[in-house]
């Protein structure tokens, strides 16, 4: 029979005579795993919070037409340098052609800025490109729903040197942007220098000569 006495400083086995053990040293050992309990939680939490989390925007009300907004959004992501490849008018729908953003050795830094790829996998990662979507939704006769979402996949090659293009979860970055544009484009708000050149554009401007000065 075992007998627990909680407000004796020792607790013992009746049965067994001789037999004790110190309750400080339980209480020792009962701390000690609190506090390892405590640590292991607090990396755990550190962990998860260092761990991005996919964050696609909901999609937006605008009050135009959809025709209207369909035509905003193509100049848009065009302008943003996509290529359409399919425009359903009817459906109310716009998708770009596959658009590579990044290849060779930061190839896997880029894509995790953007996406959360398979890690699991071996092998290298190549390239990487997604495609952009665009739903048009009618809500009323001037009321359109627009929705955008993203496909991305890498490129991995295997130890054995085969090639497959792997799906990557969208954190929703690049769809915010694209809405952000398309927002600004809608409601008159693009900065009024949205093409401005950058230094390498800009065509070589003629440096005058120097004029000699006469001697006296």
């Amino acid at each position: 029979m075992l007998v627990v006495d909680l407000t004796a400083e020792r607790w013992y086995d009746s049965a067994v005579p001789g037999k004790s053990l110190d309750y400080q040293h339980l209480k020792v050992h009962a701390a000690l795993a609190a506090v390892l309990a405590f640590g292991l939680s607090v990396l755990c939490s550190a962990l998860s919070a260092q761990t991005p989390k996919p964050s696609l925007p909901d999609p937006l009300k605008f009050l135009d037409k959809r025709d209207l907004v369909m035509r905003a959004s193509r100049a848009v992501l065009e302008q943003l340098g996509y290529q359409i490849e399919l425009e359903d008018q009817p459906g109310g729908r716009l998708v770009t052609r596959p658009y590579e953003f990044v290849s060779g050795a930061l190839t896997s830094s880029e894509v995790d800025k953007i996406g959360i790829k398979n890690d699991t996998i071996t092998g290298s990662w190549l390239r990487a490109r997604y495609t952009v979507e665009a739903l048009f939704e009618v809500v009323s006769p001037t009321e359109t729903l627009l929705t955008v979402r993203t496909k991305m996949e890498a490129l991995n090659r295997d130890t054995n040197g085969t090639q497959k293009w792997m799906p990557v979860q969208s954190l929703g970055s690049v769809e915010k942007r694209i809405l952000g544009k398309i927002s600004m484009k809608l409601l008159g708000t693009e900065p009024a220098f949205k093409d401005n050149k950058g230094f390498w554009d800009k065509k070589p401007v003629p440096v005058p000569p120097v004029k000699k000065q006469s001697s006296a």
